[in-house]
């Protein structure tokens, strides 16, 4: 009698066994299903907030075609490795005339437009921030007339920051069309969101970059929308930059993955995503601004917990260094 109940409870373990199996392989197939149909409604979202859009900004007698529609493909008739590779490779070469004629047109623009009245003949100075305190940081704690005085200002990234061959002062910025956002009520709740790539820089807006770790303010911007950017030239952009552009779009996000990087940059590569291309346009440079903000950075060190001070400033004044660079140069 032992013998059998030993066998019947073994035999229980098993089916058990196997239902706990069936059970995760029917769970993980659920997951499957609904992370498809999430990108599927994702993807159809955006083709008709694209859409949307294009209407707008073309005559009523164009006909747009949407970039994810459905097209037959045509049967391919067989072909030898050799001729596989010279059409990979004039493919490739094709892409590439086309992205290069794509910039070029874009720098071509940038080339034409005017320049400010007046320009500094010196070279630019470094703003010093002490570690490990950002630019914002500073900046949000400036004090007296220069606080009234720099009332819009933006800070540009050098990795999604391109600055013209021919007029330097002049250059464009990428940043997403498309932003992901967590619903604030229910965490596991992601939208997708049309962005105002402009923003602030509607109107004149004072503009810092950075050039190798360190700050430096190039002057006041008028911003306005350029071709947005092509999948030719995604494919081509380096890693900082895509990385750099992904992450702005998910920033609204909660509990990001790698995995949602990877699918944020294959809907970029896809052109389910699009980037926007944002000129700048030079139109001034604040002295006022410039010489005041250099005065802050070198006169002043940072407190914990109490603002800028200048108990440091001799300290300050010792380390300042001062590297120079071209004006306005990436």
């Amino acid at each position: 009698m032992v013998d059998i109940a030993l066998a019947v409870q073994l035999e229980r373990l098993r089916v058990a066994e196997a239902l706990t199996a069936r059970d995760n392989i029917v769970m993980h197939l659920e997951d499957a299903y609904t992370s498809v149909r999430q990108k599927a409604a994702t993807i159809l979202q955006l083709e008709q907030e694209l859409q949307v859009f294009k209407r707008a900004s073309t005559p009523a007698t164009t006909n747009s075609t949407s970039f994810l529609e459905a097209r037959e493909i045509p049967a391919t008739p067989l072909v030898d490795e050799e001729d596989r590779k010279r059409n990979v490779d004039h493919s490739s070469d094709h892409e590439i005339h086309v992205t290069d004629k794509t910039i070029a047109a874009r720098q071509a623009l940038l080339a034409a437009l005017p320049l400010p009245s007046y320009i500094p003949d010196d070279v630019l100075q470094p703003i010093v921030i002490p570690s490990p305190y950002t630019l914002h940081e500073f900046l949000g704690n400036i004090s007296g007339s220069l606080k009234d005085s720099l009332t819009n200002y933006r800070v540009l990234g050098q990795p999604t920051t391109y600055w013209c061959p021919e007029r330097e002062e002049h250059g464009y910025f990428l940043t997403p069309v498309f932003k992901c956002n967590t619903n604030p009520r229910v965490a596991t709740a992601h939208r997708w969101s049309v962005v105002d790539v402009i923003g602030n820089m509607s109107k004149t807006t004072d503009c810092f970059y950075n050039k190798d770790g360190k700050w430096y303010y190039a002057g006041t911007y008028q911003a306005f929308r350029m071709e947005d950017l092509t999948t030719q030239e995604w494919e081509v952009l380096s890693n900082e930059t895509t990385q750099a552009v992904i992450k702005e779009t998910l920033a609204g996000r909660k509990n990001v993955s790698p995995q949602n990087h990877y699918e944020t940059g294959q809907l970029y590569g896809a052109g389910a995503l699009r980037v926007a291309c944002i000129g700048l346009q030079c139109v001034g440079f604040n002295e006022d601004v410039y010489r005041g903000v250099l005065e802050q950075s070198r006169f002043a060190s940072w407190g914990r917990g109490s603002g800028w001070t200048t108990a440091g400033a001799s300290t300050a004044r010792g380390d300042t260094t001062v590297e120079d660079t071209k004006p306005f140069a990436a």
